[in-house]
This record gives C-alpha cells, structure tokens and sequence, in this order.
C-alpha cells in the first residue's frame, strides 16, 4: 500500500472541488471478509425482497443491509455489477485497486484486486463481460481491466477527473463524465482507445451521467451549475441543459427508461426527471427532499424504491417511487457514498 498520507492530502484537495466530504483517519488496509464488530445496517420491511449494497468512505465498509458488513480497505467508493449478476465491483480509492467479490446465495464472498490508476471511483464491463473500464478520478485516464485474467492491460487517456461512466446498450462505446476537463470522453471499447471528446458548455463540471435506453441521448450531471447536461450521442455533442439542484452528483435511471434519480447534494434533494415523453428533452417532475448530502443513488430493479446514500447525515433515505415521498430513513455508518441494488 502506498503513503497513506499523501493520499489523504490529495483526496481532501479533490472533496473541496467536487463537494464530497474529506477522508479522515489512517492506519492498515485490510482485505478480510465480514467483521463481525462491524455494524450491519438495518433493512426496512419494504426491502426486504432485494440486496442493497453500500460503500463508505471513511470505514472502507460495504454494507449489505440486513445481512452483514465487509471490512474491505481504508476507504472504497464506487460500486459496480457484472453482466451476469455474480460479482460486485467496488473501487478501493485508498490503495489504488479494483476488488471483485463474488455475489452467491446472498452474501458476498472470495475477494480479489488489481491494481489499478490513481484514486478509481466507478467502473463498467462490457457485456461479454472480457473489459473493465475503471474511472480514476485523480488522474486523466481510464483503466482497463481484462476480467478474463484479472490484470491491469492499458490505461487510456482522457480529460481530467474522469468519474461517472456509462456503456451504450451494446457496449461499443464508453461515455465517461470528465469533472475538471468540462467533457465527456468517449471512449471505444474494441479498440481501446479515445474516440472522441465532446465538450460541456463552460463552465462545467460534469459528474454522473445516464444514457437513455436507446442510446442515442446522454445526461451528465453538472455538479457547478446544477443542471442536467444533454447530449446527442449520434452527432456527438451538447444539446441543451435543465435546472435541477445543487451541486448534483450521482445519476440513476429506472427499469423502465423513463425516470432519471439525480441526487443534490447542497440542496439535499433529490431531482426526478421525465424522460419517456421526449428523451431529449427532459422535464423535472419533482424534487425530493432527503436527509444529508445525498450522493449515491440506486433503484429497486422493479421500479419501486429508491435508496439514497446522505453522506454528511449519514443516512439512507428509501423513496416510493409512485408517490416520490421519503418513507423511511436509516442510519449508516460514517461517510455512505454509492449504492447497488442488483436485480
């Protein structure tokens, strides 16, 4: 493990700019499974058909709510699922790597890393399941992963803090959200390279982003101005944008491809956008207020609930999604930050 110091140092610089809270504490990483002094967060009765994922940043814990919680490094951050739904990625932005647990008969199990770039925050795998893509936020590039033999092939060069990626419906390309290039890199997953760079307006600082079921539209969040950014993904660049909160950061899109989730952080809300009636041009239908500095954001695979990581409240609020009110709020640990519900 490199200089831990160094890291935190680098990390509190980055949290300023992007509005995410600074790490604290320091000591020896570790790779065991569940520790059982470590919390396991409740799971309300209205979630108890599914598997709900956290990271934590500030104890390196993925908790599995309602079933256990895994020690896994000093401090992880974004969490990723395979093609076919048995392994869950999370990125350890401490000491550089990608871990792999294998999701079976719900619980996760048999860990393994590769390192990776400098500070790796979200990941996808091409549907064949052969690539991993792995943002790192401190740098200008992308990982990628050959999940085949599980090593650190190539790096790709990109804008400046990559962090939220997305796959076209048949993985040909990669779009990856560029939060200190004011871009979106597009990257092609065959040849492994940049295909192209399509610029934001300026300023901007794009953070998560969505694609619409079809492809042909993306949305970035504009974690400056608090807006929706979209792009045409045929011609390849900015169309228009949508007020939606401040300083928004994570995005998720319901099953159906009609709702887009975009967490706010300083306006602790979360926005609900229509996308089914015009894709490329999105309308707010609601602001959602929820507990903390919301991040994190996934939905139920049935479309049903929303659950969302409040980082500074550190809570999970869970959204019914017909009625967009808050029906319950749980306690997290100390820094919740990304969720996975997997199907």
């Amino acid at each position: 493990m490199r200089g831990w110091n160094g890291r935190r140092t680098r990390w509190a610089t980055i949290a300023a700019l992007t509005g995410l809270l600074t790490l604290m504490g320091c000591g020896s990483g570790s790779t065991s499974t569940a520790q059982p002094a470590r919390p396991v967060l409740a799971r309300p009765s209205q979630l108890t058909a599914y598997s709900i994922f956290v990271t934590d940043l500030a104890t390196g814990d993925v908790n599995q709510l309602g079933v256990a919680t895994y020690h896994l490094s000093l401090s992880v951050h974004g969490l990723g699922l395979s093609p076919d739904g048995h392994t869950v990625y999370i990125s350890d932005i401490s000491d550089d790597e990608l871990i792999a647990m294998t999701f079976t008969n719900g619980k996760l199990t048999h860990e393994r890393t590769v390192r990776v770039g400098d500070q790796p925050v979200h990941m996808a795998q091409t549907p064949d399941g052969k690539l991993i893509f792995v943002t790192d936020f401190a740098s200008k590039a992308v990982s990628v992963v050959d999940a085949t033999t599980w090593t650190h092939v190539k790096d790709i060069a990109v804008p400046a803090n990559p962090h939220a990626i997305v796959l076209s419906p048949d993985g040909r390309w990669a779009y990856v959200s560029c939060f200190g290039g004011a871009a979106i890199a597009v990257i092609d997953t065959q040849a492994q390279t940049l295909a192209a760079t399509i610029a934001m307006p300026s300023p901007s600082q794009p953070y998560g982003i969505a694609i619409s079921p079809d492809g042909r539209y993306l949305y970035a969040s504009d974690n400056l101005l608090g807006r929706l950014l979209v792009v045409d993904t045929a011609s390849r660049r900015y169309l228009r944008s949508v007020p939606i909160g401040v300083k928004p950061a994570l995005i998720a899109r319901s099953p159906d491809g009609k709702t887009l989730y975009v967490t706010n952080g300083a306006s602790h809300t979360v926005s609900v956008v229509d996308i089914g009636a015009d894709a490329a041009q999105p309308t707010m239908r609601a602001n959602i207020t929820v507990d903390g500095y919301p991040h994190g954001i996934a939905v139920t695979p049935d479309g049903r609930y929303v659950v969302v990581a409040g980082t500074s409240g550190r809570s999970l609020s869970v959204i019914d999604a017909q009625t967009n009110t808050v029906i319950a709020t749980i306690p997290a640990e100390n820094d919740p930050n990304d969720v996975l519900i997997p199907a």
